[in-house]
């Protein structure tokens, strides 16, 4: 439905390797196919987006440090202002672990502190607060998102016993991962085969891996 549809807010998540720009711009070609307008793609990955131009029809931008999540928010309400519907962000891990995101702006707060562990707490209510700002800024723009998330394979360690494996967790804050319409994992060499999330991937341990076959969607059970 062009007129009364839903915005989408889809989060791919994988290692690097996995397919998430290339599979980002097949998704967001689809989705542009049904609800129209343009795509724009926000790089932060040095221009890496650009390696799939020949291949794609999409307006691009790079996006350098610093990543906090009020300068995201800023770019991506620019981007929408200008009329573009489909937006790529590739990275949204920056927003988290980049220079000036999320961890970096804990850490400069409880310097400004002065370093003390007590005030620990305290020091995460800034990058709180803006990431909860940048959620709710996402939340009232009329266009469909996809966010490209690095992934790591984490696992969980248990004090007097054995570790327990998480499989791959995006590099991202729960919140913000939390608000995805549709998430989906891309392991490494998935060559954009994706597995879908209905978890947005958090929380799940030693999630079992599925049989793949050559062009199958199957989602985790």
């Amino acid at each position: 439905n062009r007129e009364g549809g839903v915005p989408l807010l889809i989060g791919l998540m994988g290692p690097s390797g996995g397919g998430k720009t290339f599979s980002a711009l097949r998704l967001a070609t689809g989705i542009q196919k049904v609800t129209g307008g343009d795509i724009y793609g926000i790089d932060t990955e040095a221009r890496r987006m650009l390696h799939y131009a020949d291949r794609f029809k999409f307006k691009h931008v790079e996006f350098g440090a610093p990543f906090g999540s009020l300068d995201y928010l800023a770019v991506i309400s620019h981007v929408v202002k200008q009329g573009y519907r489909n937006v790529i962000i590739d990275s949204a891990s920056h927003e988290h672990e980049g220079v000036g995101g999320y961890l970096e702006t804990h850490a400069t707060e409880l310097a400004r502190l002065g370093g003390d562990k007590k005030n620990n707490f305290t020091a995460w209510i800034k990058p709180a607060r803006e990431r909860r700002q940048l959620i709710n800024g996402l939340l009232q723009l009329n266009a469909n998102f996809i966010f490209c998330f690095r992934a790591k394979d984490k696992l969980k360690i248990i004090p007097g016993g054995n570790p327990v494996e998480l499989g791959f967790m995006p590099i991202a804050g729960d919140e913000f991962v939390y608000e995805m319409t549709l998430s989906a994992l891309l392991y490494p060499g998935a060559r954009g085969v994706l597995d879908l999330l209905a978890d947005a991937g958090l929380h799940r341990q030693a999630a079992p891996r599925p049989v793949r076959r050559d062009g199958d969607v199957r989602a985790l059970q």
